[in-house]
């Protein structure tokens, strides 16, 4: 697993049950394995910890699912005379459903396909 539930309590504040918070995490381990073709096997650490760059970047990526998934496509929003605009969402801005920018720390870790 990459950490647990109390880990990432650790690092974020919400009110999440942990259940949910669980479920995330394995399902943000498995898409992340999928993403870089990875298992991780050599790259854990002597007691079977993911490396802390993927631990960190784990944490943004459920901070950011947590604060900002709601809000998701919009560009910008005033209020007076409300105006929303959206932005086009494609493999250009976002991989997995999270912005491009939070999965730079998995580059390091990609394989190629054989």
């Amino acid at each position: 697993m990459l950490m647990t539930v109390d880990e990432l309590r650790k690092y974020i504040a919400t009110d999440e049950e942990d259940e949910v918070l669980e479920a995330k995490l394995q399902a943000l381990e498995l898409s992340i394995h999928g993403y870089t073709n990875n298992d991780f096997k050599r790259h854990l650490t002597a007691d079977g910890q993911y490396p802390m760059d993927v631990k960190m970047g784990v944490v943004n990526m459920l901070k950011w699912d947590l604060e900002n998934r709601d809000k998701v496509g919009i560009q910008s929003e005033t209020v007076s005379r409300h105006s929303v605009t959206y932005f086009a969402q494609d493999a250009n801005n976002q991989v997995m459903g999270y912005p491009v920018s939070l999965l730079g720390c998995l580059k390091s870790y990609r394989k190629a396909r054989c």
